[in-house]
């Protein structure tokens, strides 16, 4: 596989991230908008240093990484592709944190990796201690290699990097998005307003990272945010890009968070990728147990 598509806060100061809405007081975009970023600012400032254990269920036709390769690489317009008929399953559970990588200090996603299927890869101690130490190094070769996990275990079309999905949203942001007032929602019960965007400029978006080189792919869909307070708890995303001729590759990611001890943090993630009609790979996450990493301190 040499390919990958590719919080500290009191739970009180996560509830601040939105201001509650007078019940006088009337939602507009703009309401939405300014709520979202201030979460995203904070998921800024706490997420760094957390960290949680990670389940993924892939379900992926092995080999459909290479059959897009050879078919982007092909001169001749010619757009008929064979995928591969069968799909594999994977039960990956790793030790997951997010990090600050390079001179912008972006946040990405870093996991280590524990079993595959049920074979150790890396004992639990051993896990988090390489983690940990990824988190606090300044050695960015090394979180690099943490960022790209899944890609060196060889999974079909692994992801990294939608728990930091908000970080789209934030103020400075705001011009290259356009944005209006979607419909009412539900999540678990809980009444939302979804809030629909367009990415129309910038060099933010879906990260996606290929053999050690990096690209980003424009993005739409919808931010669910609570009615209560205006927390966002839901993003779902859009991205395609072009393979060859009129075939396109396109994500489709759902994005749920959750109020924790340490900010807002991923709770779990589905993306499906599809080429045209048929599907290539789904992943289903699921984060639990959230801790902090204290600065100095290695498990």
């Amino acid at each position: 596989m040499r390919r990958a598509i590719l919080i500290v806060f009191l739970a009180g100061f996560v509830a601040a991230a939105a201001l509650p809405q007078e019940p006088d007081d009337p939602l507009t975009t703009d309401t939405l908008v300014e709520a979202t970023a201030r979460a995203a600012a904070i998921f800024a400032r706490s997420a760094p240093g957390i960290v949680a254990r990670e389940r993924l269920e892939q379900r992926g036709r092995r080999g459909f990484v290479q059959v897009l390769e050879q078919q982007a690489k092909k001169q001749d317009g010619d757009t008929t592709v064979k995928l591969p008929p069968k799909f594999h399953t994977h039960i990956v559970i790793s030790d997951y944190a997010l990090g600050q990588i390079g001179a912008t200090r972006a946040i990405h996603e870093l996991r280590s990796i524990l079993t595959i299927d049920g074979h150790t890869i890396s004992p639990a101690d051993k896990a988090r201690h390489s983690l940990a130490i990824g988190i606090q190094s300044e050695d960015d070769e090394l979180k690099h290699r943490l960022l790209e996990n899944f890609e060196r275990n060889r999974l079909e079309g692994a992801v990294t990097d939608f728990g930091p999905l908000i970080l789209l949203f934030t103020a400075a942001a705001r011009p290259h998005y356009m944005f209006t007032m979607g419909h009412e929602r539900r999540l678990n019960g809980v009444p939302m307003i979804a809030l629909d965007y367009t990415q129309t400029s910038g060099a933010t978006g879906l990260t996606v990272f290929h053999e050690r080189t990096m690209n980003v792919r424009s993005t739409h869909g919808e931010i669910w945010l609570r009615n209560g307070d205006l927390l966002p708890l839901r993003i779902i995303m859009d991205a395609e890009t072009p393979v060859t001729g009129a075939l396109q590759v396109r994500d489709n990611a759902v994005v749920d968070y959750t109020p924790t001890p340490f900010g807002l943090a991923p709770a779990h993630i589905h993306h499906m990728q599809y080429l045209g009609p048929d599907l290539l790979v789904e992943n289903d996450l699921q984060y639990s147990g959230y801790q902090r990493l204290t600065p100095g301190i290695l498990p």
